[in-house]
């Protein structure tokens, strides 16, 4: 019996998020690279939030200045982590119902 590969730890969950935050074409570039090692239902996600800030730093959306990235992706991770918190107990509370 073979044991599954461990994900490798910047394809994780939190570590990713921050990255993709920070850096979206580092990110996006990072998951090209670790694409068969990502979990296949983070793979879509991971993809979509790559590309969208990818975007966002290529338009320069996201401010200049790693003062200025700092406090943007600080403020826009806890906005992202408070949202998928409430809407991961709503998706619990409708499932145990």
């Amino acid at each position: 019996m073979e044991l599954p590969k461990p994900t490798p730890f910047l394809m994780r969950r939190v570590p990713f998020f921050i990255l993709y935050a920070l850096c979206g074409p580092l990110a996006l570039l990072i998951l090209i690279i670790y694409w068969r090692d990502t979990p296949t239902n983070d793979r879509g996600p991971y993809l979509f939030f790559s590309v969208v800030f990818s975007l966002f730093f290529i338009t320069k959306i996201i401010p200049d200045g790693l003062l200025r990235i700092v406090i943007f992706s600080a403020t826009y991770t806890l906005v992202l982590f408070v949202t998928y918190i409430i809407l991961d107990r709503k998706r619990n509370r409708h499932d145990n119902e």
